[in-house]
Order: C-alpha cells, then sequence, then structure tokens
C-alpha cells in the first residue's frame, strides 16, 4: 500500500463529513476510459449521501459534455451509485485536483499503478483558448521519452507528461500528413507507430501513448474530435 497516497485521499475525503458553504462548483466534462484490461468499467459522480449520476463514457472519441459538481475543488469518481457518507474511501475510485480556471476539461481515466484508489484522472482543459481547434495533444502514459514526427515538424514527447502539437499546416492536396511516433531503445530511435492523418481547422485529436504489461512495445491510440456542427461558421 502507498501510505502517501493513501494520507492524501484521506485528505481529500474529510471535507465530506462537513460541507463547508461555497466550497462546490459546477464543471462540464467529457470522460474517456483507457483501460484494456477493463474496458467496460463503470463509474459514478456525486457527493456521498446524495443521488449518484452514471458518468458518461463513449466507446470511441469522447462524450457529449456532462455537468459534474466538484467538492472543494476536487472532481471524484466512485465506482458504485450508492455511497456511505461514512465511509466514502471503499467506493472511491478516482480522484483529482481541478485545475484552477478550469470550468471544461477532459478527463481520461486510467488504472493507477498503486491501486489506491483503483483509477487515476488526467485532465485536458476543453476550451478553445487552451484547447485551440485544428490542434492536438499527446498524453504520453509511459515513463519513456517519444519523438513525434509530422508534417514539418518535430517535437519530443517527454515521458509521463502533456504536450501540445501546434496546427499541422504542411499537409497534402487532401489535408493529410505522415503522422510517426518514435520511442528509444538503447542508442537507436524506433518507429512506434506509423500513420497518415487528416489535420483539418474543425478537428483536434488526443494521442495516448502506452504500453500494456503484457506487450512488447509501446502503442498509441488516438481520440478524434470534431468541431460540432454547432459551432461551425455558415458557408
Amino acid at each position: 500500500m502507498n501510505y502517501r497516497v493513501f494520507a492524501a485521499t484521506l485528505a481529500i475525503l474529510s471535507g465530506w463529513a462537513k460541507p463547508v458553504s461555497g466550497q462546490d462548483a459546477h464543471l462540464q466534462i467529457r470522460a474517456v476510459l483507457h483501460d484494456p484490461a477493463k474496458p467496460n468499467a463503470r463509474f459514478f459522480v456525486g457527493k456521498p449521501g446524495a443521488a449518484m449520476e452514471p458518468l458518461k463514457l463513449a466507446e470511441e472519441g469522447l462524450t457529449d459534455p456532462q455537468q459534474v459538481t466538484t467538492d472543494h475543488g476536487t472532481l471524484n469518481l466512485f465506482s458504485s451509485a450508492t455511497v456511505d457518507p461514512q465511509n466514502p474511501l471503499a467506493s472511491l475510485a478516482a480522484t483529482v485536483k481541478v485545475p484552477q480556471g478550469f470550468g471544461r476539461m477532459i478527463v481520461i481515466i486510467l488504472p493507477a499503478p498503486q491501486g489506491l484508489p483503483p483509477y487515476r484522472m488526467v485532465v485536458l482543459g476543453d476550451d478553445a483558448k487552451s484547447f485551440p481547434w485544428g490542434e492536438s495533444k499527446v498524453v504520453n502514459l509511459t515513463p519513456v521519452d517519444f519523438a513525434l514526427e509530422v508534417g514539418d515538424q518535430k517535437l519530443v514527447l517527454p515521458g509521463g507528461k502533456i504536450t501540445a502539437v501546434p496546427k499541422v499546416t504542411h499537409v497534402d492536396e487532401y489535408n493529410r500528413a505522415q503522422t510517426n511516433f518514435y520511442y528509444k531503445q538503447a542508442d537507436q530511435w524506433v518507429v512506434a507507430v506509423e500513420r497518415q492523418m487528416q489535420y483539418v481547422g474543425t478537428l483536434r485529436r488526443v494521442f495516448l501513448i502506452y504500453k500494456t504489461p503484457q506487450a512488447l512495445a509501446p502503442d498509441v491510440r488516438t481520440l478524434v474530435d470534431p468541431l460540432p456542427p454547432v459551432m461551425r461558421k455558415p458557408h
């Protein structure tokens, strides 16, 4: 058991027994589950002792926005629709501190390496200022540094970090560009994934670099996020 994680979790949960006025805030999220071992896991959002709502999850891509309530600036997910307010830790699935100023965010749910809580969350800003349309984000879930070559761009993708990919402008007549991910093995750069993708101003992508325990090499999962029709300018 990781006792530092346990102590931090208890500190987060301590406020639930005595609600503090003004500490709740509303937040819009779109959630993605990345758990190859348990792709059908379910989660619930809400406060212990109150009605819980199922967390919206999609098989591919991102869900529609879902309004949730944070508690003391923290977003909590539970594994059950019935949470004992006297023992919320028993049902806690994941918890994350919401970055200041975030009113909308993309939440990526992953198995936690320490197992308490069993999942962790990585969050991205989900507004056009922090994540402009036409750009991409790379979430490197491995401890290994990667590299990305796309169009005329060459980017380093540090292990455990989120890297912004500027709008790709070096494309062919179909707005496509070769997209290659590399990782270093000994003193050689090895290709992890090679794809040709279309890059347009009405599309965002989130690339998840990951490696399952049984896999020989890392892989890249691509989440495609098209601009909603209501936000597109009429011709």
